[in-house]
């Protein structure tokens, strides 16, 4: 089992935790319906966060160059770093991590959801090489509007990989001819599921690996994704 010890070195101002499902876009959707998409909901729990425990909004002038003087802070000065250029802002997670593993990781934007005139980087890094807390940044691309990252968003997704394991990956293309079967399967699969959803049901193909006529398909790796989460600092209520 791999272990991933996090220290947070100021407390109170960052927090740390396993990403939830739950997306504000999603809650607001007709009878919450975006949650009934299987892959959607499960890659929301892709990955452990930090959020801050108040509102940070900033204005940017639409200037892009190697000065850090065209991003105004108007909330949450503590939690932003505008050391920085070309319409990005980083976060002081003061958050470090430290294994003896031969992982890396991936910090990369909060999955599916959307926060208007920004976007998180996608970054890698080895633990073992950086010394300094874990990183964040986002790059700004709404001009002259203020933005707002409401309390208690998610900033990133942290996520643990291999890219030893990836190299190891062997991936082959072949040309290939399914028949008329095949597509007659997909016809009458597509058909079923619009049928179910007009009269405001639920197919669950996907999500039970099965066919429109129940014949099982496969299996899910892991059908509920449950993240291990340790809170040892001395402000936990645990």
């Amino acid at each position: 089992m791999l272990t991933l010890d996090f220290y947070k070195e100021k407390e109170g101002l960052v927090n740390f935790y396993p990403l939830t499902m739950k997306r504000e876009w999603m809650e607001n959707t007709d009878g919450k319906h975006a949650y009934r998409c299987f892959p959607v909901s499960s890659a929301n729990l892709v990955g452990w966060t930090f959020s801050f425990p108040e509102d940070i909004t900033f204005i940017w002038d639409g200037i892009s160059d190697t000065f850090s003087d065209h991003i105004k802070i108007i909330k949450g000065h503590k939690f932003v770093n505008l050391n920085r250029a070309n319409a990005t802002i980083s976060f002081d997670t003061n958050l470090y991590l430290k294994t003896n593993n031969d992982i890396s990781i991936m910090i990369m934007p909060v999955p599916n959801q959307f926060i208007e005139g920004t976007n998180c980087f996608t970054t890698i890094i080895n633990p073992s090489i950086l010394k300094a807390p874990i990183p964040a940044a986002w790059r700004i691309t709404l001009a002259n509007k203020e933005i707002t990252i409401p309390a208690n968003t998610p900033i990133a997704s942290i996520i643990p990989i291999s890219l030893k394991g990836l190299q190891d990956v062997s991936v082959n293309l072949y040309d290939a001819q399914f028949g008329q079967d095949h597509y007659k399967f997909l016809q009458d699969y597509g058909m079923a599921s619009q049928e179910k959803t007009m009269i405001d049901k639920w197919t669950n193909f996907y999500r039970d690996g099965i066919d429109h006529e129940g014949n099982k398909l496969g299996d899910h790796e892991v059908k509920t994704l449950k993240l291990s989460f340790n809170d040892y600092t001395k402000d936990s209520n645990g």
